[in-house]
């Protein structure tokens, strides 16, 4: 019996040594962090998500809430956070791998109660960084993100500027779900972007009774040609400068994508002028499309969204001069030269104010024919009879 027990024991020694059963603790990371980017205006369209077009790279900070650091094992929130990625982290388009991934690879935390926030914005213009801050702030107290971004009169009225924020991501894991996912793009953390700034495009065409003929540099009907052109434009009484103040608060609740709250601030701004040099020929006989490059005045230049009319106190206004010059065909060498002077308010052409993330398309009609020269023959009165004396010769 003895013995017995002493084989027994021999067999449950070799059958725990034959069984594997391990807790990996070891140092392989976790699985490698990635983005999704998209538009606005595609991405609210079922089955028309896409990759942006518009830039392949793109800047965001995060901040991480570490299991056993910044939160207590029973998920108590310490109020404390890690920046996950130090002072900012390029976020770039892979073509091949067809991935958006930060310059230097990061990896998710293994936590099961850790988590990452993120905070994703793009620039074109020397003033691209905004002022973030990030604090467990409000009664009760939540983590709240501000963004702060100061504009000057160097940054708008560039052409092809462009300014975007994305929605905030909250509390993400892992690279899961597809939001924006399209063939064959890599999942990740979803960056949903929108434009900070509004555009504008100014065209302008020529059109008469009867229809004009375009020509190159000129326009034209069966008496005579026309050579316009406008020349010093500007939009004046505009707000060049001023502050984009954004705050987004965490929802708390399971990883999500949440919109940011607030818009542009002018306080103690004063109002300038935004001004186009050179000058424009007006030569098309029909609107231009939008979208189009013909017939720019201004086309496709970044402003600051605001109102329009503000009490009669702002008022702002398109201004510029028409040169136009006529040449009768019936007397080619005498042209005339006309200069006329306009100004416009813009909330009299369809909208008073520029909202951010929307494109505004103005169109200016020159008609360069007016009335024909008529002329309205009269006599003062017919000849008054008079008889004179009559004289003996």
């Amino acid at each position: 019996m003895k013995q017995y027990f002493i084989i027994a024991v021999a067999a449950v020694v070799a059958m725990a040594a034959c069984s594997k059963v391990e807790t990996n603790l070891d140092n392989a990371p976790g699985n490698k962090i990635t983005f999704q980017a998209a538009n606005y205006a595609t991405a609210t369209k079922a089955g028309e998500v896409s990759v942006l077009n518009d830039f392949t790279a793109f800047k965001s900070l995060a901040y991480l809430h570490a299991e056993g650091i910044d939160i207590e094992a029973d998920g108590t929130d310490k109020g404390t956070k890690q920046d996950f990625f130090g002072t900012g982290e390029t976020i770039t388009w892979n073509s091949t791998a067809k991935e958006w991934a930060p310059t230097h690879p990061y990896y998710w935390p293994k936590g099961t109660l850790s988590y990452v926030n993120f905070i994703g914005w793009y620039g074109t213009t020397g003033n691209d960084a905004p002022t973030i801050s990030y604090s467990k702030t409000g009664s009760p107290a939540k983590w709240t993100a501000t963004m702060d971004w100061d504009f000057s009169n160097s940054t708008v009225g560039e052409a092809g500027a462009n300014l975007l924020y994305a929605d905030m991501a909250w509390r993400y894991k892992d690279n899961s779900g597809a939001l924006y996912k399209k063939d064959g793009v890599t999942e990740g953390v979803p960056m949903l972007f929108h434009h900070a700034l509004a555009q504008i495009n100014i065209k302008a065409y020529a059109a008469g009774d009867p229809a004009l003929t375009a020509g190159t540099g000129k326009v034209s009907d069966t008496n005579a040609e026309w050579v316009i052109t406008l020349e010093n434009v500007k939009i004046s009484k505009v707000y060049t400068d001023g502050t984009l103040k954004l705050t987004n608060v965490d929802p708390e609740t399971a990883k999500t994508t949440n919109p940011w709250t607030g818009g542009w601030d002018f306080t103690g701004k004063t109002s300038d002028d935004l001004t186009k040099t050179g000058t424009t020929t007006v030569d098309q006989v029909t609107k231009p499309a939008t979208g189009t490059t013909t017939g720019d005045v201004i086309a496709k230049t970044c402003v600051l969204p605001q109102d329009l009319y503000e009490d009669g106190v702002l008022d702002v206004k398109l201004v510029f001069d028409v040169r136009i010059v006529t040449t009768y065909k019936t007397a080619p060498t005498n042209p005339n030269t006309e200069l006329l002077h306009k100004e416009i308010s813009l909330h009299t052409m369809g909208t008073d104010a520029w909202e951010l993330n929307h494109k505004y398309t103005y169109y200016l009609k020159i008609v360069p024919s007016q009335a024909k020269v008529l002329f309205d023959p009269a006599l003062e009165a017919d000849w008054s009879e008079v008889e004179g004396t009559e004289q003996t010769i």
